[in-house]
């Protein structure tokens, strides 16, 4: 059982963000025309997108010191001032990161506080 479960963990994220991307679409398409329904498609695919991408870039900022192999930030490991962060090369990284970029919409947002 635990080697179908570890073998099985790849495909639930997949899972449920087809779910999310999936039930978001059909909500919109069913309420407005193909036209509407696609650029939504494509605005909402875009955002994915840009979210997965910012979370990726500060993940391996702050967990290596490195954009794409290139040092930007000089380790303590190789005589620089950056420690390297290991918690940002898990997992749970990127939901700390996603629930700061939230943190930081809703701050910029007028009036987006919950109250």
């Amino acid at each position: 059982a635990f080697d179908i479960s570890r073998e099985m963990t790849v495909f639930v994220s997949l899972i449920v963000t087809n779910c999310i991307v999936m039930g978001r679409a059909e909500g919109f398409a069913m309420q407005h025309s193909v036209g509407l329904s696609a650029l939504d498609g494509l605005g909402n695919g875009a955002g994915y997108g840009l979210i997965l991408l910012t979370v990726a870039f500060f993940r391996e900022l702050f967990g290596s010191g490195a954009i794409y192999g290139m040092t930007v930030m000089e380790p303590t490991t190789q005589g620089g001032w950056y420690q390297a962060n290991g918690l940002m090369l898990i997992a749970p990284s990127a939901f700390f990161l996603i629930g700061m970029i939230i943190w930081v919409f809703r701050t910029l947002k007028p009036g987006g506080s919950e109250d």
